[in-house]
């Protein structure tokens, strides 16, 4: 009777194993992936959880997927990790998007429909300098080598379009680099129009602008090609209904994204690749 007894306890003891093996493998099987979302730090790893925490809680109770916000203490080591296939979705500048797509495919599922990508350079007011050929042989200050509009690409016109030979100077941030025009460190500085009308207003009313690029299409969201389509399709819908509500729009224009329309890579970025950027790229 104790042998049987045993022999029972045994057999549903294996059968409990057995059964928490199967539940553990099930749920192993079906886990929902979380997809990490990386956003380049213009701004500070605070801002942008503030800023971009809301819109992702929003999709994911729209579309039913789980993402993770990925955060970066630099420039370029989010660089560095797009470029190793790292992130499933990142937000990044329009060259950072031609060099993701070429690294891993990268594509862009999302942009802004309403905001170009405008760069300017600005000389003293009182300065003689009137267009771009009298910056030759000149200095010119950037903010930093690969900040998009107001440095990476308006090199890459004066040198490869208006063959300007210059000497660069880079400040660290868009306000130096016009305090270096200020103060004759430089004869002239890279920025964008939205950051010259932020500045203090005696120093934005003593520069003038000599020039202004074309508008090139801002910065994107892109997707790695690992990313199954149903979820690419639905972050890329979710993110324009978003857009497409009151409150939606002013959670977007937090992330400069006021008008999300979808992306076209070979019609918004592709371009950017006959410029020979590559040339004037610093990858640190």
């Amino acid at each position: 009777m104790e042998n049987t007894r045993r022999h029972t306890l045994s057999f549903i003891k294996l059968l409990a194993v057995t059964f928490a093996a199967q539940l553990f493998s099930i749920q192993t099987i079906y886990a929902q992936p979380v997809y990490s979302w990386g956003v380049v730090p213009q701004f500070s790893a605070t801002a942008i959880h503030r800023d971009w925490t809301p819109i992702i809680n929003i999709v994911e109770k729209k579309t039913g997927y789980k993402f993770k916000l990925t955060f970066y203490e630099t420039i370029p080591g989010f660089e560095k990790s797009f470029l190793k296939g790292e992130p499933d979705l990142a937000y990044m500048n329009p060259y950072h998007a031609v060099m993701a797509n070429e690294a891993h495919g990268y594509m862009p599922i999302i942009r802004d429909g309403k905001r170009k990508l405008v760069g300017i350079i600005v000389v003293r007011k009182d300065s003689d300098i009137n267009n771009i050929n009298e910056l030759s042989g000149k200095t010119i200050s950037f903010p930093s080598p690969n900040a998009f509009a107001a440095s990476l690409y308006l090199r890459t016109l004066l040198h490869e379009k208006y063959k300007i030979d210059f000497e660069t100077l880079y400040s660290g941030t868009h306000s130096n680099a016009y305090r270096h025009v200020l103060s004759r460190k430089s004869a002239a500085a890279g920025g964008v129009k939205r950051t010259l009308n932020k500045t203090r207003k005696e120093l934005k009313d003593s520069l003038k602008i000599i020039y202004k690029t074309e508008g090139n299409p801002s910065h994107p969201l892109t997707v790695h090609p690992r990313v199954p389509e149903e979820v690419r399709n639905a972050v890329q819908g979710a993110l324009i209904e978003i857009g497409e509500t009151e409150e939606g729009r002013a959670l977007m224009k937090k992330i400069l994204l006021p008008k999300p329309i979808k992306a076209d890579y070979a019609n918004d970025y592709l371009p950017l690749k006959e410029l020979k950027m590559d040339k004037y790229f610093v990858l640190k």
